[in-house]
């Protein structure tokens, strides 16, 4: 599957004619983070780099990719899809998003990730507690009286065996602090 990267670029590459090309000159520039090549633009409007990380985009005519680290870390997305947030067709959607670099253990190459996430009717919060690496806040919009659904997804994750384990999931309930 091809991924376009969306966003936060600060050039575009003139002489670019191959998508390595592109990858080559984003790891030549310090300040380059990722890069997007489109197969459908001319020759000098091509290859863009992007001084973040942005949330991939399934998108058949373009090759993306992440400038790599060291160590065997790669780059994992955290996001809240507001997609189902709200029936009214104008309120704002576009997902919130964090990206955490894990590096892969070196026993049986599983990543282990933990996040607190905290659900106050339309506030999502979620954090990873142990290094601070990603908070993110987002607001929806629930307006049926059901909505109460959680889903979780991981896309594309390399794993030995093709799945994920999940440790533990606590769930509490407050009290309202009106009396």
């Amino acid at each position: 599957m091809k991924w376009d990267l969306p966003g936060w670029d600060y050039d575009s590459v003139p002489n670019i004619t191959q998508w390595l090309d592109c990858q080559i000159a984003c790891n030549h520039d310090n300040r380059c983070q990722s890069w997007t090549f489109d197969i459908t633009r001319q020759i000098n409007d091509n290859c863009f780099l992007k001084s973040g990380i942005p949330l991939l985009v399934s998108k058949s005519v373009t090759i993306s990719g992440v400038k790599q680290r060291e160590n065997n870390q790669q780059p994992v997305w955290i996001y809240i899809d507001r997609t189902f947030s709200q029936r009214n067709p104008a309120a704002a959607k576009s997902p919130f998003y964090g990206v955490i670099w894990m590096e892969s253990s070196m026993l049986n190459e599983q990543l282990s990730l933990e996040l607190d996430i905290f659900i106050d009717h339309s506030v999502i919060e979620v954090f990873e507690p142990q290094e601070g690496r990603v908070a993110i806040t987002g607001r929806v919009y629930p307006e049926d009286k059901n909505a109460k659904n959680l889903a979780l997804y991981a896309l594309d994750v390399p794993t030995n065996n093709g799945s994920i384990a999940m440790k533990t999931l606590d769930f509490w309930t407050l009290n309202t602090i009106w009396t």
